[in-house]
């Protein structure tokens, strides 16, 4: 299943974390496999805030994508040459580099190269940040599930709206990088444009998730606070993630009509106070 991450605002409500945060919770959480990928270069790419990866290694891994592009060895593990980097998990949670090599990477090709390529039981989270172009419109066309991102910001979220954006029907909603003395709450979707409680999460901001997205230590800074204690200063962060995560999943176990399917005896306690 795709799920496209996309935001109207640019660099304010947290995509690209998102997308870790997310991906990171629901592989460790509900055993289950996904993967990431994104459709643009930044100075912090994907992988290298997930685990450290170098720029050469992600230069590498877009290489060994347009050389085997054609070829049926999708899941190919031969590190420097594989079309898939696996970052944790026994190989629950991996990064799939995109062709190209540009500001964004798929062209005009929305999800085809990729679809054809990917397990069907897998989860892809495509981070689009806040793609405008042709490729990114085609994507989130293209998407089984879109998660729209809004900073703490109610002129953005109106924005959006007013746009009359089709994104706006069907998306899942979360408020990112939102302060302690937050200015917008999730009520304010619910109570001026309707949208239901269910379709929306948030993600407080915290300044070690910050500084381990810099650093390339997210997936360890994330598994490393996923049962601290309430004393932590990353409880209420964690907590309101695994709640996020847990309503998504929930969210796309509706949207598909699959109740029952994705629920394993393997998923680990969900700690829901």
């Amino acid at each position: 299943m795709n799920i496209a991450f996309w935001s109207n605002v640019r660099h304010q409500s947290g995509v690209t974390s998102g997308v870790a945060l997310m991906s990171v919770l629901w592989a460790e959480l509900f055993v289950e496999e996904v993967a990431v990928t994104s459709n643009h270069i930044c100075n912090y790419g994907l992988i290298r805030r997930l685990q450290g990866g170098t720029e050469y290694e992600e230069r590498t891994a877009k290489k060994a994508y347009n050389y085997i592009l054609g070829e049926p060895e999708y899941f190919r593990m031969l590190y420097g040459e594989k079309l898939r980097i696996p970052l944790f998990l026994n190989d629950s949670l991996s990064y799939v580099p995109m062709e190209g090599d540009g500001v964004e990477l798929f062209g005009t090709n929305g999800l085809s190269g990729i679809n054809n390529r990917k397990r069907r039981e897998e989860f892809l989270f495509i981070d689009t940040a806040c793609g405008y172009g042709q490729c990114s419109q085609k994507i989130l066309e293209e998407a089984e599930l879109t998660v729209v991102m809004f900073p703490d910001s109610r002129e953005s979220i109106d924005e959006f709206f007013q746009s009359e954006s089709p994104l706006a029907e069907n998306s899942f909603f979360i408020l990112g990088n939102v302060p302690r003395e937050a200015v917008c709450r999730p009520s304010y979707l619910t109570k001026r444009y309707g949208i239901p409680e269910e379709r929306i999460g948030l993600i407080p901001y915290n300044s070690g998730f910050e500084q381990a997205m810099k650093d390339g230590t997210t997936i360890a800074y994330i598994t490393g606070n996923m049962y601290c204690s309430k004393r932590n200063s990353a409880y209420h962060w964690i907590y309101s993630a695994k709640k996020t995560v847990k309503r998504l999943r929930e969210y796309v176990i509706k949207r598909r009509g699959l109740c029952g399917e994705y629920e394993r005896a393997s998923e680990k306690e969900y700690d829901g106070e």
